[in-house]
């Protein structure tokens, strides 16, 4: 279906703005031959297979946790010790452990501080701390061993080396200040109901050790070596923790009665209220909270007691089932109070067409962070929710990170591999669930289109700026995929692909070029062009439509249409044909079109005029200059015949549709159109010669968009429900746009119609050219068709606006009889202020007074 009504990009919560990287060439003179080079990969090795797989010498190095501190909510200090059990699985010695210490980030000589703009920016420093104070670490039976603190990372260096095959166990004592402010990663809610401390960089945890980079330290983003966690929190007894884990000892920490419920909830297909505002808390003394987790690796938790606290049962494949939980203070957006449900549905359908979620519990909590997930937990902004910032999406998004890269363990460094793969299965997940997606896909390849030069997606996320990063990591890779997926590929083809890839990666560490091989083996196909195009470089397609022409100067033999790719990506190309005998044909070119060649011809087999060639209809390819995708004639003009009248092409009109006598004979219509693949709008009409009721409906919607009753002397326009009447003096002039037949009054008294010099080439044909001047003055055009004499497009006058106009023009086509009178049953209707959409005839009804 057409577009109208364009919708709002709507990436709150994703900033976006006109910095710029890497430059787009903009010459005459590029092609798209370069993207289909190949790509320069790695050869393939022992633990990288060449079809993208962990080889048989794939190795991974293991971390396990066990953290007990005690949390102060007076101080809001965290003390305690995390013990590590690091298994070294390479096939080298380790002379040293990097561990990451994410606190230290808040000390006001930290590189994060340093770098903070002065005016402040989403992930910045705005609060400073002490940091994380590390006492000691020491070795199994308590020998100490030294260590290198280098801003967020602490370097342990080992007495002996760490041999492939052996462990290590390290017990680091710390103790850290929450900040109030935790740039968005962590920190303070202060609500009326009571405070939400929220914890991130809660342990300092080992960086990942790998066969690519070696310790990733510096520059690295958001990469964990999945492995056992258990957390053990001290807190005062009024206070109510969740985050990553199960819950171990629910019996010690929960009263009676929220027990119960808890537990009922294990079994519960429907939302059980486990902690509600009149349960109370005991208000003295302390508890001791344990989680514990697989594959996890880091975690986030909240501590409040102004939780209430809903849960659900999540049913998964085979036998297994998890259970989701949503906490949120008593003052959150009123969404809160059906996102426990949501989020069974959310992780069910995720479930449903990728690797099953692997936690026993998911938890959801709103506190003050914009957004962030971790293991089995999310936390969210708990009063925003509207379009893409609406608690479901960031729901939708935040869960989706258990699968990337929680799961799919990557490294974010790779900005894309986190958030772009991850806004992928948003789309794809909000899509099953009819959902509000992060972004419209259609809305953000426009967008892409006119944003400013990018850095590769290959760039490193530190590298990406804030302005950049929403289009840069989120949008920009979600819609190199859903383009494989809805245009290239096939959704059939690519998710078992993409699937493939997940399975093989879970709870393991891919690499970009992993990632590529993986689908281009499973898929069969070669994605250089994609790869090129879309990761390596910052190139941007524009195809357009350059001439058409009649074989032998007629229609009936088939029509030339010449396409030309003028950017440096290839793009498929989807092309739709229209006929003036009412034929719509869609056919889509390979991208491959553009692997030799910058321009291609291609014959279509008209049997009619051809009225309109359109590339990409439903804007799903990207195209930097859409201006160019549509031709609807050359636009030539030629002189009309000597002596020729307008009257006389108004009979021939007339006599093309069944003559003025089967016309006149009409007493009443009643119309229906709708879009040509649903019935999602409808534009109808009913006329009698004494009156006429157009109205155009989104039927999903049950909404009436606008309406026109009109009859020679009062006219009546409603649009979004906003009525205007106009005057006399208008009515007889708008009474032309609401008949069915407006040639019968183009004569009438007060009108002034003649037939201008000039024919014009529209719409695949010459058109004789009718200008009607109502008795305001207004001057309305009709264009005929000089070799068959049908009606091909009619405009209303000039100088009103938008909102005194039920179309802005309208076109015909698929002529056929009804009733003895021929009448189009294909529109293109134009809407006020915005664009055209092509409707279908779907019932009709005349009647007549026969003599």
């Amino acid at each position: 279906m057409n577009h109208f009504f364009p919708k709002l990009l709507l990436v709150a919560c994703l900033l976006a703005g006109a910095e710029s990287g890497a430059q787009v060439r903009k010459d005459s003179s590029v092609s798209a031959r370069e993207a289909f080079y190949a790509v320069n990969l790695p050869p393939a090795n022992a633990q990288r297979t060449a079809d993208g797989r962990p080889g048989p010498g794939y190795w991974q190095n293991r971390a396990d946790y066990e953290i007990r501190v005690s949390f102060d909510t007076a101080s809001r200090r965290v003390s305690g010790k995390v013990n590590i059990t690091y298994r070294n699985n390479s096939p080298l010695s380790l002379d040293y452990i990097w561990l990451t210490v994410m606190q230290n980030r808040f000390k006001r000589d930290s590189r994060a501080s340093v770098t903070t703009p002065v005016k402040g920016v989403r992930f910045g420093v705005q609060e400073f701390t002490e940091g994380c104070n590390i006492h000691a670490i020491t070795l199994a039976g308590g020998k100490p061993a030294a260590f290198e603190t280098t801003d967020t990372y602490v370097k342990v260096l080992l007495p002996e080396p760490l041999a492939p095959g052996r462990q290590v166990q390290l017990s680091v004592a710390y103790d850290f200040v929450l900040p109030l402010d935790g740039s968005d990663y962590m920190g303070v809610l202060s609500a009326a109901s009571g405070k939400v401390y929220q914890f991130g960089g809660m342990f300092p945890r080992v960086c990942v050790y790998d066969d690519l980079q070696g310790w990733n330290v510096f520059n690295a983003g958001y990469y964990v070596e999945p492995g056992r966690l258990d957390m053990y929190c001290t807190l005062p007894a009024n206070m109510i923790m969740q985050g990553t884990g199960q819950l171990m000892n629910p019996r010690e920490v929960l009263s009676p009665a929220v027990l119960q419920r808890y537990e009922a909830a294990w079994k519960s297909d429907t939302v059980v209220h486990v902690l509600t505002g009149a349960d109370q808390l005991t208000p003295t003394g302390t508890r001791t909270w344990h989680f514990g987790a697989d594959n996890a690796g880091d975690g986030l938790w909240a501590v409040s007691s102004a939780f209430l606290w809903d849960a659900v049962k999540v049913t998964l494949p085979g036998t297994r089932s998890a259970l989701a939980m949503a906490l949120y203070p008593v003052e959150s957006h009123k969404d809160w109070r059906s996102i426990a449900a949501e989020m069974k549905r959310i992780l069910e359908s995720y479930s449903g067409f990728l690797e099953p979620y692997p936690y026993p519990t998911c938890v959801n909590i709103g506190g003050g962070i914009t957004g962030v997930g971790g293991p089995g937990v999310s936390v969210i902004n708990y009063q925003q929710s509207f379009g893409s910032n609406s608690v479901w999406t960031k729901t939708n998004h935040e869960l989706g990170h258990n699968w990337f890269n929680m799961m799919v363990a990557a490294d974010s460094r790779h900005g894309w591999m986190c958030e772009g793969l991850n806004t992928y299965i948003n789309l794809v997940n909000s899509e099953r669930l009819n959902g509000q997606p992060n972004f419209e896909y259609g809305a953000g390849l426009k967008y892409m289109s006119e944003y400013p030069p990018l850095p590769p997606l290959q760039t490193p996320a530190a590298a990406v700026s804030v302005n950049e990063m929403a289009m840069h990591m989120y949008m920009k890779p979600a819609m190199a995929l859903t383009l494989l997926r809805n245009v290239v590929i096939g959704k059939e083809r690519f998710d078992k692909a993409f699937n493939e890839f997940v399975h093989h990666w879970k709870f393991r560490h891919p690499s970009p070029n992993d990632f590529l091989r993986a689908l281009q083996s499973a898929t069969g196909e070669d994605l250089s062009w994609w790869w090129n195009s879309w990761f390596l470089h910052d190139w941007r397609a524009d195809v357009a439509v350059t001439d058409v022409a009649y074989v032998k100067n007629n229609p009936a033999n088939g029509v030339y249409i010449t396409l030309e790719n003028r950017g440096q990506m290839p793009a498929p190309v989807i092309v739709e044909v229209r006929e003036f005998n009412g034929k719509v044909s869609r056919q889509t070119l390979p991208v491959q079109l553009w692997q030799q060649q910058k321009t291609h011809v291609f014959h279509y087999p008209s049997t009619s005029p051809v009225t309109a060639v359109i590339l990409d209809p439903e804007g799903v390819v990207p195209d930097s200059q859409r201006a160019n995708n549509t031709w609807t004639g050359s636009g030539a003009k030629g002189l009309a015949p000597a002596g020729l009248t307008a009257a006389q092409v108004i009979d021939a009109y007339l006599a093309a549709i069944g003559g003025k006598e089967q016309v006149k004979q009409l007493r009443h219509a009643a119309m229906r159109y709708t879009t040509a693949d649903t019935a999602a709008l409808t534009f109808g009409r009913q006329w009698t010669p004494d009156s006429s009721h157009l109205s155009l409906q989104m039927e999903a919607l049950h909404t009436e968009l606008s309406s026109l009753r009109a009859s020679p002397e009062r006219i009546q326009l409603s649009v979004y429900g906003a009525n205007r009447v106009f005057p006399a003096g208008d009515a007889k002039a708008l009474w032309l746009s609401a008949a069915l037949i407006p040639e019968l009054h183009f004569f009438d008294a007060g009108f002034k119609t003649v037939l201008l010099p000039e024919t014009l080439h529209i719409n695949g044909m010459e058109t004789y050219v009718i200008q009607v001047e109502t008795p305001q003055g207004e001057r309305w055009q009709y264009y005929y068709d000089v070799a068959g004499g049908l009606k091909v497009m009619e405009k209303p006058g000039h100088g009103r606006s938008p909102q005194q106009l039920f179309y802005s023009h309208l076109e015909f086509a698929g002529y056929q009889f009804c009733e003895g009178i021929k009448l189009p049953t294909v529109l293109q209707f134009g809407i006020p202020g915005d664009g055209q959409v092509q409707l279908q005839l779907r019932q009709i009804s005349l009647q007549k007074k026969y003599l």
